[in-house]
């Protein structure tokens, strides 16, 4: 803990909560745009993938890695402004584009940026919050997903549907590279615990996390969550737009109201549920993570089958809360799992292990079924419902390493206990 004044951590977490929504308004915009943009570009469903998923994800991980191991021994601080400024201007150029290989580069760009988001952000949150608030801190953080979904799939669409697509990307991408010079200056680091020296190698917190069942099953819960959650909100506005006649800026803002109350319901419900069950019952965190990802799995498919928008927005609601109750539970048991200076990089692996196999995988996998249901002859939307369909069965999976994850949780405690 710093012995910073009480109004620190509170002015650090909003701040950071501030550069996580624009971290999620630039790494989502390309779903939202991504029909006429398909259109203009002449795009398939697997390039839409791949430009949601792979071009992003890959150097977002591997470069994580490294970054984290950067800010358990340096500033993060600065590592965040650095980051917030690159990923911001990567955005803005994203609009510049004039095909599918510069439109992959420049997500490249956004990618390598975003990876010095969450590691240090996360690692400054648990440094300033004990650990029975520590789940409900860093779900108040991840609050930053929803919001800036909700604002990125809202302004997005209506600048898409008014000035182009290019304009969205340009007036969104560009306010960061401001933000990140207001971070510079007001952001400041906490005083650790511990000096840099004493951070460990990265494969000793890799061995440390290894030991951690809880962690491990954690984190492959998160990750096959996270698989079928990007393959949702990646086509979510595109599938609307298939199916049902409507305009971008109508479409785009119908999911951004019903992704950011429902994934912010669940992402700051999930934490505060996790921390007060956890009084009671040590395996909370994967309990409550489990039953989100049931209830996503179920409902999802229900929320698919409605024949109209309206319809379908009204049964999207819950499934959306039940999918991201995993956040906080996930992101605490991690910070629990090692020591101060050890916690950007055990958050960097968790995160490389979600994007590689969550936004890496998950939107491409939608995008390769739906380009071969329509090759079999279905119709656009069709084939992307029926993808989406077979993507929403990965929650079931997802939903038994989060139980296995609550015994291990449990086993620890009572381990400790006698």
């Amino acid at each position: 803990m710093t012995a910073a004044s009480p109004a620190r951590p509170r002015l650090t977490l909003a701040l950071l909560t501030l550069i996580y929504v624009v971290n999620f308004i630039d790494r989502q915009l390309i779903g939202i745009v991504g029909q006429p943009m398909k259109l203009e570009l002449g795009l398939s469903d697997t390039q839409l993938g791949l430009l949601g998923g792979v071009a992003f994800a890959l150097f977002y991980t591997v470069l994580g890695l490294p970054i984290a191991r950067a800010a358990d021994r340096g500033s993060r601080v600065t590592i965040i402004a650095i980051s917030l400024a690159l990923w911001s201007a990567m955005t803005a150029l994203c609009g510049m584009a004039g095909s599918f290989a510069a439109l992959l580069t420049a997500r490249i760009g956004v990618g390598v940026g975003e990876a010095g988001c969450a590691p240090p952000s996360q690692s400054l949150v648990a440094d300033l919050f004990p650990p029975e608030r520590r789940a409900t801190a860093l779900s108040v953080l991840s609050l930053g997903i929803p919001a800036g979904m909700l604002i990125g799939a809202v302004a997005g669409g209506w600048l898409a549907q008014s000035l182009g697509w290019r304009s969205a990307f340009l007036a969104l991408g560009l306010p960061g590279v401001a933000l990140a010079g207001i971070v510079a200056l007001v952001l400041r680091e906490p005083v650790r615990t511990s000096p840099a020296a004493d951070a460990p190698p990265l494969m000793a917190v890799a061995a440390t996390l290894l030991k951690r069942p809880a962690f491990l099953h954690m984190a492959a819960g998160a990750s096959l969550a996270s698989f079928a959650g990007y393959g949702v909100t990646s086509f979510a506005v595109p599938l609307v737009l298939r199916r049902f006649d409507l305009p971008l800026g109508v479409a785009a803002s119908g999911f951004g109201l019903i992704a950011g109350v429902g994934i912010g319901l669940g992402i700051g419900g999930g934490g505060w549920l996790s921390d007060r069950l956890a009084r009671l019952r040590p395996g909370a965190p994967g309990l409550v993570a489990a039953a989100g990802a049931i209830a996503a799995a179920i409902l999802f498919q229900l929320a698919l089958s409605q024949p109209d928008p309206l319809a379908l927005a009204a049964t999207g609601l819950i499934p959306l809360l039940g999918a991201h109750l995993y956040f906080g539970p996930t992101y605490g048991v991690t910070a629990n799992s090692v020591g101060p200076r050890e916690r950007a990089t055990a958050v960097a692996i968790l995160l490389m292990a979600m994007n590689a196999i969550g936004l890496g995988l998950g939107p491409l996998a939608v995008g390769v079924l739906s380009d071969h249901f329509v090759a079999a002859g279905a119709s656009s939307g069709a084939a992307l419902t029926q993808a989406l369909r077979i993507d929403l069965i990965v929650y079931v999976w997802a939903a038994i390493h989060f139980l296995l994850a609550a015994r291990a949780l449990s086993r620890a405690r009572a381990r400790a206990m006698a």
